[in-house]
């Protein structure tokens, strides 16, 4: 295996250190800004423009798991999982641009500035409080993406892991604490170029590795001809599982903050529909180093793909570039992470502390709030990286599939469906989070038919039987795009 630590050069220092000196300056410029109270503190007094709302939504839309996650699937599963996860989520993710987005943005009220005020809006207070209590496990998806920044840094250092997660989840709890998402938008934007130009650097070294992607492709069918097949031997079930795991981002609260964050809804059609496109292309690169990595490094690939993954990088990378891409990849880590870190502290003290137990909060005193839960968050996932030692590829299948599961159709049939009512929001929320955990860890996934595609048919059942059980007509909210 690569002994990273030796390839690891004085300028690619220079080229990390620089950009976290960068990070944290915008997080100390911005804090004033974003002080004023909780709209400003948490969507950015709903002011960001078309190139500022394409950095923040690429920033979260593909975080690291999109790099090291993709990058193992790749290893594990070759190119099916371009055309089981990668296409899908593209296809899927078009109307969320062109259609939710600018609804949420247009027509919810302007006092609605998190998922569980969107819930209180469309349903009941009740439903506002399991929405955000059922948001907080989904946040050990942060740990899992730690843990990918958390691994580089201790490969090119030497140092121990859990010191190299406790560094990083530092920074991005100061920097995120600070300024809210008026840094997050500035440092966004920044991450986004430097994602871009590292997946073109390292899309280009393994072509020139290979002498072209055939000659890969070729090796990759030589060690396992499912790896270059469109279903990679996997059967009709997961295939489903995969796709309709596509579908987390309507459930993603990062979204729905975005969103609100904007100056109108036209300028999020625009948007993300340059970022879909981005993504193809990003995370197919990931893939195809993932793939590289089983034919570069095979032993590590079983063992270890993330380690491969790395390997990969840099092997195929000269001096300085390497720094660059780790950079990426932090960028990816620390974009996502922190946007989630700000949303956790918005529903612990907006959502749940000041709407049910302290509503004469000062908006002063909801900002600091917000900012002591986001500490308490970022170390708490610092900690719970451990639940990711053995890789994180899993990562998006179990977090991203319970917010499809129990957050989806409340949702979207909440934005859409004309007989909704306050009980078929909270009963299919409520008994769709219990018939998940069921579904999933205690009965462990009979049939293999996997917890989202399950619950996510549980979940509109029960909604539409007790919409026609209690719909009564005339009082429900009807939107209109």
């Amino acid at each position: 295996m690569v002994n990273f630590a030796e390839i690891w050069s004085t300028f690619d220092w220079v080229i990390i250190l620089a950009y976290f000196v960068v990070i944290i300056a915008v997080g100390l410029t911005m804090r004033k800004r974003a002080s004023k109270n909780m709209k400003s503190f948490f969507v950015a007094s709903r002011r960001l423009t078309i190139p500022v709302l394409i950095g923040v939504g690429a920033a979260s839309w593909y975080d690291s798991w999109t790099i090291v996650g993709l990058a193992e699937c790749g290893t594990t599963m070759g190119v099916c999982i371009i055309f089981i996860y990668i296409i899908p989520t593209a296809i899927l993710r078009l109307p969320l641009a062109v259609w939710v987005g600018p609804l949420v943005r247009n027509k919810i009220p302007d006092w609605v500035i998190t998922m569980p005020d969107l819930m209180a809006y469309m349903y009941d207070r009740k439903t506002k409080l399991v929405m955000a209590i059922g948001m907080l496990p989904p946040m050990l998806y942060e740990s899992a993406l730690l843990t990918a920044g958390g691994q580089v840094i201790a490969y090119v250092t030497g140092m121990n892991m859990w010191l190299a997660f406790s560094i990083l989840g530092v920074i991005i709890i100061f920097y995120t604490s600070l300024s809210g998402l008026w840094g997050l938008a500035v440092t966004d934007m920044l991450q986004f170029v430097v994602m871009s130009v590292a997946a073109g650097i390292l899309c280009f070294g393994i072509y020139s590795h290979f002498g072209g992607f055939g000659s890969l492709f070729d090796q990759v069918g030589a060690v396992n001809p499912d790896f270059l097949t469109v279903t990679g031997g996997n059967n009709a079930i997961a295939i489903l599982g995969w796709v309709i795991s596509a579908l987390a981002m309507y459930a993603n609260s990062q979204c729905y903050q975005r969103f609100g964050s904007s100056k109108g809804g036209g300028d999020i059609k625009v948007s993300y529909t340059c970022i879909m496109l981005f993504g193809l292309l990003f995370s197919t690169v990931m893939v195809f180093a993932g793939m590289a990595a089983l034919i570069m490094f095979p032993e590590a690939a079983t063992e270890a793909p993330s380690e491969a993954f790395w390997g990969v990088v840099f092997t195929t990378l000269p001096v300085g570039l390497r720094g660059l891409f780790v950079a990426a990849l932090l960028s990816a880590v620390m974009s996502t992470v922190s946007a989630d870190y700000l949303i956790t502290g918005a529903v612990v003290m907006h959502d749940i502390i000041k709407s049910f137990f302290k509503p004469d909060m000062s908006d002063r005193g909801e900002v600091f709030g917000t900012r002591v839960v986001i500490w308490i968050m970022g170390i708490s996932m610092i900690l719970a990286t451990y639940f990711w030692s053995g890789g994180i590829s899993k990562a998006y299948y179990y977090c991203g599939g319970f917010q499809v599961a129990a957050f989806f159709v409340p949702l979207i049939f909440g934005l859409f469906y004309t007989k909704k009512t306050a009980a078929s929001g909270f009963w299919s929320l409520v008994l769709t989070i219990i018939a998940y955990f069921i579904w999933q860890f205690v009965l462990g996934v009979p049939g293999g038919i996997p917890a989202n595609v399950a619950c996510v048919i549980f979940s509109m059942i029960v909604y539409v039987v007790v919409s026609k059980l209690t719909y009564k007509g005339g009082n429900e909210k009807k939107l209109e795009a």
